[in-house]
């Protein structure tokens, strides 16, 4: 039996949360919870090694000092907005929030520019939208937004498409924006004004037109927020943790980045329509109150921190084996690495650059279009070893002893049977329990090794309707290194 935290008075409802692969909020809840409670008291310092959408971090706030760490910088973002409190000033900053008050001037002084170099297809968009909210499915509406989408240069570098935009053509006016040289002087410096990342990168692809535009005009504002306020950096922090989330719920891909949808079919064409009609602004408010909402919860204790690094960055490597250095010593760890082959900055690639709000060049392929999914350049993308099978099997094992070195409790969530490293000892060891296997590897640096399971049903990347189990492999009791 796990410790009870499901009272009104100890716990925060559970927040909703950036759509995310693996977001933890299913397995929170009588799961994850109690097994939190039962080895680390509160008070203790925990470690959210690979934070993500910052469920488990913004959870374990309400009890425990945390330091959270994602190498992704949106994650980041989000973890401090939800724990990085000094429960002195918390009130303070809460407070001083006023979104419209903060951000309005800058906000629509970079919404005016844009709009100006974009009013003929802004206003071919919103007539399209406003027929298909009206009920207009037809076959020549399908026809007339294909057109639209299908417009030439309307992105910088645009795939496929060469020479200069054709006179009297929607985006014309916006072509010395969207030039090669415009994009490079932006990448120079990201202070330029109108910013334009969204709009350049991502209109009519992961995002509407407007909602582009919106989104531009918002990262400008909070960008240009006065550092001189006292809650500064909480501030900017918050407002950017509100746009993140929205660009997450309001893509109209599925719920990632990993390909925009294909125009060809209709109904993709009205699943775009039906996700563009979502207002930003009015959405930003609402999350800027989520969080606002969350943070006034949560009893923060003093000293939580955020890192935005490799967790290797983590590790000293002394005489007596790895160890986990962080700012001070740390109770129990919390490792949820990626489960799949799947790279999380390919599927979260456009919300890592709204973070950085850097114009980064762009992959493409070998005739030198850019690529559909608009990723930046591979070698700028953070590519994690736990989703390569050679190297699954050691990232685990580096973790596991590097805890136990910094004499702290490791709790590992995974999936059974689909995580990659257990497909791995499947194939290695097919007449063996690959659980077991993982267990025994903990037990490598862990006097007890216990595995909980809670069975969950899973959809996504090809698997619709998938029973698989949560499973937490919980280490206690570390020893050091054999001799």
């Amino acid at each position: 039996m796990h410790k009870a935290v499901d009272s009104v008075e100890s716990v925060p409802r559970q927040r909703r949360t950036i759509w995310y692969m693996g977001v933890k909020t299913r397995v929170l809840p009588n799961f994850l919870d109690g097994v939190l409670a039962d080895e680390a008291p509160l008070g203790a310092t925990v470690v959210d090694l690979m934070s993500g959408s910052a469920a488990v971090a913004a959870h374990c706030a309400n009890h425990y000092r945390v330091y959270a760490n994602d190498v992704q910088r949106y994650a980041q973002v989000i973890s401090s907005s939800l724990i990085e409190h000094d429960p002195l000033r918390k009130s303070g900053f809460l407070e001083s929030l006023d979104a419209r008050s903060a951000l309005d001037s800058a906000f629509r002084s970079n919404l005016r520019a844009l709009e100006k170099l974009y009013a003929r297809a802004l206003e071919a968009e919103e007539s399209l939208l406003k027929r298909h909210a009206s009920g207009d499915e037809s076959d020549q509406w399908c026809a007339d937004y294909r057109r639209f989408l299908n417009q030439p240069r309307s992105v910088y570098a645009t795939t496929g498409q060469k020479g200069p935009a054709s006179h009297g053509g929607l985006y014309e006016e916006a072509q010395a924006l969207l030039s090669d040289e415009s994009i490079a002087a932006y990448r120079h410096d990201p202070s330029r004004r109108p910013a334009c990342l969204t709009t350049a990168y991502y209109a009519n692809i992961y995002f509407g037109l407007r909602q582009s535009i919106v989104i531009d005009s918002l990262r400008a504002a909070i960008e240009d927020l006065p550092a001189s306020s006292i809650h500064a950096r909480e501030t900017r922090t918050h407002y950017l943790s509100a746009l993140l989330h929205v660009a997450s719920i309001s893509t109209s891909g599925t719920s990632h980045f990993a390909q925009p949808r294909h125009t060809t079919k209709d109904s993709e064409l009205k699943a775009l329509a039906a996700r563009r009609t979502i207002d930003i602004f009015e959405r930003f408010q609402f999350w800027s109150s989520e969080i606002a909402l969350q943070v006034r919860e949560t009893t923060h204790l003093s000293g939580n921190q955020t890192f935005s690094a490799p967790y290797r960055e983590f590790i000293n490597d002394g005489s007596q084996g790895p160890e986990l250095r962080f700012p001070g010593p740390v109770d129990l760890v919390y490792l949820d690495p990626p489960y799949t082959a799947d790279h999380y900055s390919r599927f979260y690639h456009v919300l890592e650059v709204l973070a950085r709000h850097d114009y980064p060049e762009l992959d493409r392929d070998a005739s030198g279009s850019v690529l559909r999914g608009r990723y930046p350049k591979l070698a700028g993308r953070f590519q994690s070893e736990f989703c390569l099978k050679t190297r699954v099997e050691e990232e685990f094992r580096t973790v596991v002893h590097a805890t136990a070195g910094a004499g702290a409790k490791l709790v590992i969530s995974y999936a059974s049977p689909t995580g990659l490293l257990l497909k791995e000892y499947v194939r290695r060891f097919p007449e063996k329990d690959p659980v077991e296997q993982l267990r025994q590897l903990c037990r490598e640096r862990y006097e007890t090794v216990r595995v909980e399971r809670m069975p969950l049903m899973h959809s996504g990347q090809g698997d619709s309707n998938l029973q698989i189990d949560e499973i937490l492999v919980v280490c206690t009791r570390p020893r050091g290194p054999k001799a």
